[in-house]
């Protein structure tokens, strides 16, 4: 039996994962990516019950676990139990943890967990290839001792995002350091758009009917942008929102719900490249969907 820590190149084809995750929009969504990253063999499951049956019965490469606060799903748990799973393969899985709540304090609970990797979201294709190549292509060594069981958890890997080496001198590794993709993505004009969006709606979400100009003036930015790069599905989300911001606001019923799931959406949107057409295009649609019956209730 291989084991799944022996560094080999990323053949995507030749690769399984199991996606772990309570809702199931996102779920599929996660798979659509990886499907279009020629990953060909996806399982899913909704829960720890569901993903531990799956690890049992199926010979699984990574494991790819999404966790939101409020989500049922505790995925820091799950991982915990993977990795006091008798089997040794099982034990030894590489997980990676996919997340938009990915802070410091997230990185060292998933490291003391046993988790690998770590993805935020939205989720860059880009992203998500580069993390299957850490984990299949460069795992990290796995540690058996009295006071931890799972991969190392010293942090090197440019996801983790910590700056200086831990240790003074320590040599770095031969290959030219890795550009993580997830930071490229935060950098694009509309990512910066949705971004101040993000942080205007704050406040509109606090009832400050004043900054409803401000808001509606970033979302023109944002499908100006849109526009420009004749992205009809985004452009077509932020016409949605637009809408459910201009008749709520002014109305005082703003709901936090809708406005975090908005925005949710579109930043996915903006982090999906062109050739994800029936991926962006569900988003999109949903998004529409879920206003309209919010506008109309």
């Amino acid at each position: 039996m291989q084991d799944p820590r022996k560094p080999r190149p990323l053949k995507p084809r030749s690769v399984s994962a199991l996606v772990v995750d309570a809702n199931s929009f996102s779920r599929g969504l996660i798979g659509e990516i990886l499907r279009n990253l020629n990953v060909t063999t996806i399982s899913s499951a909704r829960d720890a019950d569901m993903a531990a049956a799956f690890l049992v019965e199926r010979t699984i490469d990574v494991l790819l676990v999404s966790w939101e606060e409020g989500d049922p799903f505790d995925a820091l748990a799950f991982v915990r139990q993977l990795r006091r799973m008798p089997d040794e393969r099982i034990c030894r899985l590489p997980a990676i943890l996919v997340t938009s709540g990915l802070t410091r304090q997230t990185v060292i609970n998933g490291r003391d967990a046993g988790v690998d990797e770590f993805l935020a979201k939205p989720i860059s294709p880009a992203a998500l290839q580069q993390r299957l190549q850490m984990v299949v292509e460069t795992p990290r060594p796995f540690v058996d001792c009295s006071v931890y069981l799972g991969p190392c958890r010293r942090r090197k890997n440019p996801a983790d995002y910590y700056g200086a080496k831990r240790r003074a001198g320590e040599r770095t590794a031969e290959r030219p350091a890795m550009i993580d993709q997830d930071e490229v993505a935060r950098e694009t004009p509309i990512r910066r758009a949705l971004t101040r969006l993000r942080e205007i709606c704050a406040a509109v979400r606090a009832s400050r009917p004043e900054t409803l100009g401000a808001a509606m003036e970033e979302l023109k930015t944002a499908k100006s942008i849109a526009v420009e790069q004749k992205d009809h599905a985004l452009h077509a989300g932020l016409a949605s929102f637009e809408s459910y911001i201009a008749v709520a606001t002014p109305l005082g019923q703003i709901d936090p719900i809708v406005i975090d799931t908005a925005l949710t959406a579109l930043e996915q949107l903006a982090a999906l490249p062109a050739n994800y057409a029936e991926a962006r295009d569900s988003v999109a649609i949903a998004l529409g969907k879920a206003i309209q019956k919010k506008l109309a209730a």
